[in-house]
């Protein structure tokens, strides 16, 4: 794509086999535009995202128009009273740490590939909110749906045969991609479908536990079927969360280490700073404030290891245009954050990782809206809160208890792996215990 943006300019528009209409948007001014119209919020029609949700628009992330509205409204409410955002939420994501710390800590000097390895406490932290239940770490259910959310990202995209070629499906069921989904919206629906049941045996109508026991509460209303409040809808929403909230913060948090075993240097800094500013203490949230330049670590890691390259796909909700280019109905639009993060122009060494570009002269924080590993606007990213959270103290609390080291023989590529979600090449880490001041 960058030699078709070079030779095209920013905005690069393709009719595809089948006849699919697609805009690629590379600068971030267009970006921001388009994000923030309500002409450019709808989700495409591909085949191969509709077959997880019984080929009809459930849920949220691929969802649009007025069940969409409701669902991330339902959504951003409870789970705000739920305690994202808050000292409960922090108090979840330390406990899941620490499970995680015990594992690691047997296998100190070993390698530890890294790839994956935090989903299962990511999908936890997200799991206790959901449905008041956690994963332990050699509960095969758990490293099922771990699998499953993998198998999607690893299956779904523009590139999929089905978006464009449906009736391959029938033919090529394997490698259409079409099986793994099925498989990957049967195993999330039977649990969910488990969880609703067992909920509703223990429903206390005046103290709801979790997200479930909440949508229980809207099914009973009146219009709640009228409003998408159904038992299949929530299958599909529990699939939208699994993938937002686990498989993008695990990746995260590969590439942080990476990058850290790569500038032993910058670890040793942010180490520094956690010792001063933490000692032993377990870290919260707020204290972001005093710890800019692990904070602007962070920063660094999601912008140079930009999780969604092309941000989740747009779609046209009418005709409609953008910097005087006409642009139908129904056209799939990609907001190509990673051109927006490694912009030479703006950023100037944007192959370099260096935290200091986000410090202020005075060390404080220097925020940039051009940094949108969420997205912006209209569609930006739901779960934004609790992932930020969950990154900062995950990452504080790997670096206060140890100090990581490329394991013997590793190239430690920043070449990524090729999917929807950008993985880091494969590699693994050696690690120690660190002497606490």
């Amino acid at each position: 794509m960058k030699r078709c943006r070079a030779q095209n300019g920013d905005i690069v528009g393709f009719v595809i086999a089948g006849g699919l209409k697609i805009v690629h948007l590379f600068n971030f001014d267009d970006i921001k535009e388009a994000c923030s119209k309500s002409e450019f919020a709808a989700r495409p029609s591909g085949f191969a995202g509709l077959v997880r949700s019984y080929e009809q628009k459930f849920g949220i992330i691929f969802n649009d128009g007025p069940t969409w509205v409701e669902h991330r409204r339902f959504a951003l409410r409870h789970l705000r009273d739920l305690g994202v955002g808050k000292n409960s939420m922090e108090s979840i994501a330390l406990s899941e740490f620490d499970e995680l710390a015990k594992e690691m800590t047997l296998t100190v000097g070993t390698p530890m590939k890294v790839n994956f390895r935090f989903n299962l406490t990511v999908l936890n932290i997200l799991w206790r909110i959901v449905a008041d239940q956690r994963f332990a770490s050699d509960d095969p259910e758990g490293q099922k749906y771990v699998d499953s959310v993998n198998d999607f990202f690893s299956t779904i995209g523009p590139q999929n045969l089905m978006n464009t070629a449906p009736w391959t499906r029938h033919i090529l069921p394997e490698l259409s991609g079409y099986r793994k989904l099925i498989q990957h919206r049967d195993t999330c629906n039977s649990m969910f479908s488990r969880l609703m049941q067992e909920h509703r045996q223990t429903l206390d109508r005046d103290n709801p536990r979790d997200l479930i026991d909440r949508y229980l509460l809207e099914m009973e209303t009146p219009d709640a079927e009228e409003r998408g409040y159904t038992e299949r809808n929530i299958g599909i929403i529990g699939m939208d969360l699994f993938i937002a909230g686990m498989e993008t913060t695990s990746t995260s948090l590969s590439w942080s280490l990476l990058f850290m075993v790569r500038h032993p240097e910058i670890q040793q800094r942010v180490q520094s700073e956690i010792d001063r500013v933490l000692g032993e203490r377990a870290p919260i949230y707020a204290d972001r404030k005093d710890m800019p330049y692990t904070e602007a670590t962070l920063m660094e890691v999601t912008r140079r290891g930009t999780v969604l390259p092309n941000s989740v796909g747009h779609a046209t909700a009418c005709d409609t245009t953008l910097r005087a280019y006409d642009i139908p109905k129904g056209t799939f639009v990609l907001m190509h954050q990673s051109a927006v993060h490694m912009d030479p122009e703006y950023w100037g060494d944007p192959e370099a990782f260096r935290p200091e570009r986000f410090i202020n002269a005075d060390g404080s924080v220097r925020r940039d809206e051009r940094l949108i590993p969420f997205g912006v606007g209209k569609r930006s990213c739901l779960g934004e809160a609790l992932a930020r959270m969950e990154l900062f103290v995950l990452f504080t609390c790997l670096l206060q208890k140890f100090r990581f080291e490329a394991a013997p023989g590793e190239t430690l590529s920043l070449e990524p792996a090729f999917s929807v979600v950008q993985q880091p090449a494969e590699f693994s880490v050696v690690y120690q215990a660190r002497d606490l001041v």
